[in-house]
């Protein structure tokens, strides 16, 4: 659905310069999802005439949102399609897909995913309507699957209104995992005044928030030789042990034999002597 896409992304952009470009990457495979559970829409106006429609975005239509989910379902090259599952309070869903080209910012998904491993100063996209939008500082954030280093972007502007918009995207994968909207319109006595918060709150992107691969396999390897030196150490013990045992076991035999031979030599002469 085109209407919960536009959310994300809808505005004036201010002109800026662009730095060099860095390589981009798609770091989602098909089947990851992510859910945005978190939906926050606040409205206030003593302006009669007032839309709560304003640049695509129907205020009503989100504050009615439970939830959206979008799944990554096809990866070519630097281009991701993506299926957008959104549920209503009222229990009705729409279903919609779209696309977005990680380099070029073309396709209609543009925003919700961006290149994995950009920095401060790098573009958005690198070409487009949003090849302006620089990211303006990584900063860590804390999201249901734990503290992440996110990519930040923060747009704000007055001409007859003030407007300002917030975006965060995981930056390892390159998934938006969170932005809002403030807008604030003063006409005369009226003033108007409406804000959106998407947050992500579920996702099976991340099992460990970025617990690197190669530290798992240490700990493990750590993990496996500790076992096999404490078995090691166990097991002597329990062959040292065992042959003391089946010595001592040798021995009691022996000395048994020896009471009982002598017993025997004992009650012998014993009887002799009788």
């Amino acid at each position: 659905m085109k209407k919960v896409l536009l959310v994300f992304f809808a505005s004036i952009m201010v002109a800026a310069s662009v730095t060099a470009s860095p390589t981009r990457t798609v770091a989602v495979n098909p089947g990851d999802w992510i859910k945005f559970g978190d939906v926050t829409v606040t409205w206030n106006s003593n302006d009669p005439n007032a839309s709560k429609v304003w640049y695509g975005m129907d205020l009503e239509t989100y504050n009615q949102t439970e939830w959206v989910k979008m799944e990554f379902t096809q990866v070519s090259g630097t281009n991701v399609t993506i299926q957008v599952l959104q549920h209503f309070k009222n229990g009705t869903e729409e279903n919609s897909s779209s696309w977005v080209d990680v380099e070029t910012g073309e396709g209609e998904g543009e925003g919700v995913l961006i290149s994995a491993n950009l920095n401060e100063n790098d573009a958005m996209y690198t070409s487009g309507y949003y090849s302006t939008w620089l990211i303006n500082e990584t900063i860590t954030r804390t999201y249901p699957d734990g503290a992440r280093q996110t990519n930040h972007i923060n747009m704000t502007y007055t001409v007859d209104y003030f407007y300002s918009m917030n975006f965060y995207w995981d930056r390892a994968t390159g998934i938006l995992v969170e932005d809002s909207f403030e807008m604030r319109n003063q006409t005369g006595e009226y003033l108007t005044t409406w804000s959106i918060d998407f947050k992500i709150t579920e996702s099976n992107v991340w099992v460990i928030p970025e617990f690197p691969s190669i530290i798992i396999l240490l700990l493990f390897m750590m993990i496996t030789l500790l076992a096999v030196i404490v078995y090691k150490r166990k097991h002597s013990m329990q062959l040292k042990k065992h042959s003391f045992l089946i010595s001592l076991a040798r021995a009691n035999i022996i000395a048994f034999s020896i009471v009982k031979l002598e017993y025997c030599e004992g009650r012998q002469l014993f009887q002799s002597h009788s």
